[in-house]
């Protein structure tokens, strides 16, 4: 019996409480966000980065419930891993929001480099609506017959669940190595004291789709082969607040390159630029800061060199 627990909500209690760990990462990043970058658009500061928080703070509340119910208002009786309660049902809804929800901001990330007739991002944007579909059929699933039986409930919409996964993985990487390729375009194009500053992006954007593929392939790894136990749903647990600490962390990794002492050569000579009528052709769809100026890059424009974000502004 002592193995059973250890396996089963001795895991999924070690899922929970880590993801409460990260939720507080998730809310100082947004505290972050909103001292650094006051003048971002209202779309981007409301609807996106609290949106986004007010989503995990629902699940992060539905996952403790159901850990409370598991170790206290069920305390003792092991028949009650059996079921599952209704608030597990609506994390798993707020899970998949907060998943599509990131996942929509790179994709858009993908349009702005993006040239006609927008194959990747119309792509990216079937496997979401997808994904939004299977989570919404899991979720009533999960409310009508969870509640009943966890097994048959498995055992019902288990295609489902590994497709919703599966789903997953393959948006991630189709974002993220979409945004490396097209990221690396640009690098060959760009000026030589402007190769770290795009070599810097391709490295974030390769760790940060690493780490959300992976985790959802270990966790259909874990499903597929020690579904008796409970290890992969500590890592569903886990992984929306990873989604949402990646997509926070490229909005916040604006401040260390404004903050950074970033040399551009212009007409063979190189040094800070402070003139803000200086432009340097290319396509790049990305912001890049300075101590002193902002370079604001837009899509099959200039890199322009304003003191203000107007990209994050605008959007």
């Amino acid at each position: 019996m002592a193995e059973s627990l250890n396996t089963t909500l001795g895991v999924l209690e070690i899922g929970i409480l880590i993801s409460g760990v990260l939720f507080g990462v998730v809310t100082t990043q947004v505290y972050i966000y909103h001292k650094n970058f006051p003048k971002d658009s209202l779309w981007l500061q409301l609807g996106l980065v609290d949106g986004m928080w007010l989503l995990e703070l629902g699940h992060t509340i539905c996952i403790f419930h159901a850990i409370y119910f598991y170790t206290v208002t069920n305390y003792g009786d092991p028949k009650a891993l059996l079921v599952a309660p209704v608030t597990l049902g609506i994390a798993v809804v707020l899970h998949g929001l907060t998943t599509i929800l990131v996942q929509a901001y790179f994709t858009y990330r993908i349009y702005r480099f993006s040239a006609k007739p927008y194959l990747i991002p119309i792509f990216s944007t079937i496997l979401m609506f997808a994904q939004l579909l299977a989570v919404t059929t899991l979720s009533a699933e999960a409310v009508k017959v969870a509640q009943i039986s966890l097994g048959l409930y498995l055992e019902k919409w288990e295609w489902l669940l590994l497709t919703t996964l599966w789903l997953r993985v393959a948006a991630d990487l189709t974002i993220s190595s979409s945004l490396v390729f097209f990221l690396y375009q640009q690098r060959n194009n760009a000026y030589k004291s402007t190769v770290l500053v795009v070599d810097r992006l391709i490295r974030w954007t390769i760790e940060t789709g690493v780490v959300t593929s992976m985790l959802g392939i270990i966790l259909v790894i874990a499903y597929l082969t020690a579904k008796e136990n409970f290890a992969w749903l500590a890592l569903f647990m886990v992984l929306p607040k990873v989604f949402s600490n990646t997509l926070l962390a490229n909005m916040n990794s604006r401040a260390s390159l404004r903050t950074a002492q970033t040399s551009v050569e212009v007409s063979g000579a190189s040094g800070p630029i402070s003139n803000r009528s200086r432009t340097l052709a290319t396509g790049l769809a990305v912001s890049v800061h300075t101590e002193m100026d902002t370079f604001d890059v837009s899509r099959g424009g200039n890199w322009t060199v304003d003191s203000v974000d107007k990209k994050y502004e605008s959007v």
